[in-house]
Order: structure tokens, then sequence, then C-alpha cells
């Protein structure tokens, strides 16, 4: 997967995470930057553009918008940004409402930003201009939620030859009793890829997975790739952000445990391209009680053909609950081909729901969509994950890939992909729903 339109800085203005409605203007009054931008720029744009490490996993984009000084010079290509609705970044249509990272600026805030470039983009009086909040990735080593209780690196560094291309590999740390003296449990965790190489392509995707004390490695295992993640922490590509769980729920770490990092690299071939990579994740330990253990995996399929030149290729996979579930979060993975993905629930008694429709699947922005409360799901629905591919000329010319050949689900770039990540905690026999839960069914 090329990350380039990731990477693009036309394509990567304005990320962020909350929407807070902001007065509109009319082009013929005086709108300026520290009144009237800045509010907006701060709510919804730089919890990505601030100044920092590009980080895979803490969705930091290649220009800092905190201040006048750096906004000024992008504030036309903000502007048709803001205007096309490319950015803030979210390609989702449905449903509305349930996500926590729902992103979006509403008409009457993109009518400001509009009418603020075509004034000429002032400054106004700086000094009202509300205060950035502080930058807790310079000042934790690059980690968005804060300096980690626990950092594990893989057990050394790796180097990625001049001569390669697409490159899998499993790496495994044990976590030593010095690390962790005793079990605990963990409310978030953080991956960093490790390698940033400005305006190039490092690290095309990366998981996490925990095995329990006493694992000994077996390279049949770790030649399954995904797969050999044992307890999957889940996976980040572009655009991913951090794992932290709601209040109560929470993975358990014992000691002794090995983490695996399952690392897909990408890069041009060339003399002098070669680099350095030792990955590393950050656990956050939960200050409170849990009562929800949280678990990942993924529902897709590894046996599929997409024959050449075709347009809206469907391929699905589906299971069923064993058990009542709390739903978490979505992430839907694949690669070059993929144009859209969805997530259908359809329960015991017949009725259908749609979970997640993302039309305008991108890969070089994969977006983890998470609940603002836990989805609860009763044993025996049934979850489809459905995901469309284009393999025609016009595409292969854009995202370079040939559509002349039949494609199959493979770690490479020019592979595909169909994975539809969750993020869920099972309900044991006699345990309740959390109390906002309870507070919705009634």
């Amino acid at each position: 997967m090329k990350l380039q339109p990731r990477m693009s800085a036309l394509a990567a203005v304005l990320g962020g995470v909350l929407v807070m409605a902001q007065p509109g203007y009319a082009a013929d009054k005086r709108v300026t930057y520290s009144e009237h931008v800045a509010p907006i720029l701060q709510a919804n744009c730089i919890s990505c553009h601030k100044p920092a490490g590009k980080n895979i996993g803490s969705l930091v984009a290649p220009m800092s918008l905190t201040t006048y000084e750096e906004t000024r010079p992008w504030a036309r290509a903000i502007a048709r940004k803001v205007k096309a609705r490319e950015m803030p970044p979210w390609f989702a249509d449905a449903p509305k409402g349930v996500f926590s990272n729902e992103r979006g600026l509403t008409d009457k805030e993109i009518e400001t930003i509009v009418a603020w470039v075509d004034a000429g983009a002032p400054g106004g009086d700086l000094s009202k201009a509300p205060v950035a909040p502080p930058n807790t990735e310079a000042e934790s080593g690059g980690y968005s939620l804060g300096t980690p209780d626990l950092i594990v690196k893989m057990p050394q560094p790796y180097f990625v030859t001049d001569d390669a291309q697409d490159v899998q590999g499993t790496f495994h740390t044990k976590i030593t009793e010095e690390q962790l003296p005793q079990d605990v449990l963990v409310r978030a965790w953080e991956f960093r890829a490790g390698t940033y190489v400005a305006g190039k392509d490092t690290v095309h995707h990366m998981c996490g997975g925990l095995r329990p004390p006493g694992f000994v490695e077996n390279p049949a295992d770790d030649a399954e790739g995904e797969g050999a993640a044992g307890l999957s922490m889940g996976c980040i590509a572009g655009g991913a952000e951090p794992a932290l769980l709601p209040e109560g729920f929470g993975m358990e770490l014992k000691k002794g445990s090995t983490i695996t990092f399952n690392m897909h690299y990408y890069k041009q071939a060339g003399a002098g391209t070669g680099y350095w990579n030792q990955a590393e994740v950050g656990f956050y330990f939960a200050k409170g009680p849990v009562t929800y253990k949280v678990h990942s995996k993924s529902i897709g399929t590894t046996g599929f053909e997409i024959p050449p030149h075709k347009v809206n290729y469907r391929i699905g996979a589906a299971e069923t609950l064993k058990k009542d579930t709390l739903y978490l979060a979505y992430w839907p993975h694949a690669h070059l081909r993929a144009t859209a993905a969805r997530y259908t629930a359809t329960y015991p008694d017949g009725r259908k729901e749609v979970l997640l429709d993302v039309p305008r699947y991108d890969q070089g922005w994969q977006i983890t969509y998470k609940y603002k409360q836990p989805k609860l799901l009763p044993k025996g629905t049934r979850i489809d994950v459905e995901m469309l591919f284009d393999n025609s000329a016009d595409r292969g010319a854009k995202r370079g890939f040939n559509p002349n050949l039949t494609i199959r689900n493979g770690p490479r770039t020019q592979d595909e992909m169909m994975l539809g990540f969750v993020s869920y905690a099972e309900l044991e026999p006699g345990q309740e729903v959390p109390t906002p839960l309870q507070q919705q069914q009634e």
C-alpha cells in the first residue's frame, strides 16, 4: 500500500477529532484568525496538526497549524479542502453521531474559514487567540496519550535493506520481571512504528499481539503474519489512533508475557533507501476496576480472487456471536484496490442494522471507528463484513498497480487483504451491561 495520499501536504490539511460549532460570517464582515478561525482549528484540527515527530499511531500531520504564523501560508489550501469536505478526514456515511472520533465541520464553520481566506486571512489581535493545549507528544517521546507506564520494543533494531520493497517480519519480545513484576490490567496502548523518514514511506502497517507466559517461538506460526499475533492488540496503518478503552474495560497483561510485533515494511527499492527500524508499543495501566476484558480479531477471508479489470467486486465474510457481546470499535483493512467497506448486523429476530458504512474507503488514511458507548449485540447475531474492490485500468493508473492480474490474498502491497477488524468484550453469564447502556435501554 503506498501511503503517498496520507503524506501529501494538501491531502493532509486539517485533520481532527471534535466538532465545535462556530458562527458563520458573510464575506463582507471582517473575520480574523484570532477571534474566529483559531477556535475552529483548535477544536477540529490540531490534534493532528501539531509540532511533533511523525507517528503512524498518533495521527501527526505533515504540518503544524497551532499558531497564526504556521497557519497563514496554508490558508488557501485549507479553504479548498474544507470546502470540498475532504478535511477533516472522515469516510463513513453511517451511522451518524455514534462514534467518538467522528470528524467534520458544520456549514457555518466552513463558511467562516472561506470568508477569512477571501478577506486575505487577517490575523487580528493575536493576543486574543486561544492558547494551544500542551504538546504531550513532545513531552512524552512521541506518545499522544502521554508517557506510558510500560514501553516494550522489538528485541533489537532491524535493517530494511536497499533492495527491499515489501518486507514482512514477526518479532517477539519477552517482558522481563524488572519491566513488569506483577500482572496488570491495561486500559490503553499505543503503537509507534519506529522509523519516520520525511516524504518517504517506511511502514505499511504493524500489528501487535500478546502471548502468555511460557510462550515458545515457532517459525511456522510467524510465517502466518497477522495470524501469528496471539491475543491480538489490533493493527495500525496511516490514520490510526491509539487504543484508549472506556472506563471499566481493559486487557490483561501478565508478567512474563511476550509481545509480538508483526511488521510490514514498504518502500521503493534503490541505493541508499535502506533504514533501521525498532518499533515499540506503550502500555497505560488501568487506574480503576476493570469489569470487561477486551479482545480484538478480524472477520475476513483469505480465499478470494479478484479478476482482471473487475469493478465493484464484492468479497464478504461473516460470523455469528456465541455470547452477548459489547462492540467497541471497527477497523476495515485492505490494500490498493479497496473502495468501500460495510459491517451489518442481522439480529436473531431477523432485523438488520448497518453498524458501519464506509463508501469512500481510503487505504492511505485508515480510520478506527470507535463507539462513544459500547454497542450491545446479543448472542446469535450474525455480523457480515463486505468490501468492494476495483481492479480497473483507471484505478491502476491512479494507485500504481497492474490491472491485468488476478489478485489474491497476500502480504505484499500489490496483493490484497479483506479484513474487518473488531474490538469487543464478551459478557459472561450474569454479567450486566455498563450503566450508560442500561440507561439507554430503559
